[in-house]
């Protein structure tokens, strides 16, 4: 009796091994909650049965029970593993026997997270047959659908404003208010934005590009302010400024998201000296040529350029500032400016300040007013000839010598 019941053992392993698995098929899947949202935790019941040749059922009959099947679920797609976790993949049970005619249900529970879009996310149920925990024959695969009809938290910018509305290059303090807004089903908590921007770019104060937001509810928005200075020397264009929104469910599952956001600058006039002619000579007076170009991309109309002085420099001018007018883009403009150098300067170098003013295009509907602020050397090279001085030493020493040939000639009347 026992070689025959060895002999059937070893029959049964060899068609649970061929065929057994093939046997199993997947009658019906439960999904609670029925209509699945991004967020949601969901059991899953799946049923399962053996409609064909039962083999469980034979080893059953002859009271062995070595034999168990095992199942679990996976992830089938990349999907699903991107945006589902499998919280218990075995199920309600470990271990469990298949029999003839009869249905199971095992039940699985999978986490279905905030930012998951809407779609079908794919799962396979894998069952394989075991004698004594070890593996025997090959698994069987079945597969099925988990639909999420809803998503969850959908973070994202609904809108940036700027003040002012048209801003342009050398513009500092612009505020930007970004409109950060969630039109999912779900609260987010924790919300930060931070926002980085191209080279030539900078907040206006420190730390400026980051901004806790809070709690943002479903379908509620909340306002992030900041603020930022743009470089003379920024062309027009657009640039793309990141917003990276950091945030986290009710969960405490931990999300981000980049958000890019064009920037336009516009065009206006730019200015840099190309030349500087004129040098000073103590005592006289000295014409000082300033060119400046236009480098911007912006014609410059009523172009003024003023100069400016310390109270100790040894200068005085006639006048302090001097018109050009318009200045287009790539073009030139000089100022002319005398300056009386007075006695008390020294041989050396001076640092004057020009301030350059002019308007915007009118033809582009320009109408600012662009200042700027630039610095030249004045170098004073010489002394000039004091005349006054000369003239009086002059007319001392002639004095003199009139004064001694007069006594001379008394002393040679005498004589005579």
């Amino acid at each position: 009796m026992k070689l025959i019941k060895y002999i059937l053992f070893f029959v049964i392993g060899v068609i649970l091994a061929q065929s057994s698995l093939a046997l199993l098929q997947l009658d019906n899947v439960v999904f609670d909650p029925a209509i699945i949202s991004a967020g949601d935790e969901v059991t899953i019941v799946v049923q399962y049965s053996d409609n064909g040749l039962s083999i469980s059922d034979q080893i059953t009959s002859i009271g062995n029970e070595d034999f168990t099947f095992k199942t679990h679920i996976e992830s089938d797609d990349s999907l699903t593993e991107k945006y589902v976790i499998v919280q218990d993949s075995q199920g309600d049970s470990f271990h469990s026997r298949v029999y003839a005619g009869d249905r199971f249900n095992r039940i699985f529970k999978v986490k279905v997270l905030n930012n998951a879009p809407a779609g079908n996310y794919q799962f396979k149920l894998v069952g394989q047959w075991y004698k004594n925990d070890k593996p025997i024959g090959g698994e069987r695969i079945v597969r099925f659908y988990m639909p999420v009809k809803k998503e969850g938290i959908i973070m994202g910018i609904g809108g940036v404003t700027t003040t002012p509305s048209e801003v342009r290059s050398g513009d500092d303090f612009v505020t930007i208010n970004a409109n950060i807004e969630n039109s999912g089903e779900k609260d987010a908590k924790a919300v930060e934005v931070k926002l980085t921007t191209p080279t030539g770019f900078k907040p206006s104060y420190s730390d400026n590009n980051r901004k806790w937001i809070g709690r943002i509810n479903a379908g509620d928005n909340q306002k992030a302010t900041f603020f930022i200075d743009i470089n003379d020397s920024i062309k027009k264009g657009t640039y793309n400024f990141k917003y990276f929104i950091n945030y986290r469910d009710l969960d405490d599952n931990t999300y981000n998201k980049t958000v890019t956001i064009p920037f336009l600058v516009k065009s206006h006039p730019y200015f840099k000296i190309t030349n500087v002619e004129g040098v000073g000579t103590i005592g006289k007076s000295t014409k000082l040529k300033v060119t400046i170009k236009n480098i911007g991309e912006e014609s410059a109309e009523a172009v003024d350029v003023r100069m400016l002085k310390q109270n100790s420099q040894p200068f005085n001018f006639d006048v302090r500032s001097d018109y050009i007018g318009e200045i287009k883009p790539g073009q030139e403009g000089t100022a002319i400016f005398n300056i009386d150098v007075t006695n008390d300067a020294e041989l050396k170098k001076y640092n004057l300040q020009l301030i350059l003013r002019s308007k915007g295009d009118s033809d582009e509907g320009d109408d600012n007013i662009y200042t700027y602020t630039r610095s030249i050397n004045f170098d004073v090279t010489k002394k000039s000839i004091n005349w006054i001085m000369w003239t009086g030493i002059g007319a001392i020493i002639i004095v003199i010598l009139y004064i001694l040939l007069k006594g001379n000639n008394k002393k040679w009347k005498l004589k005579f």
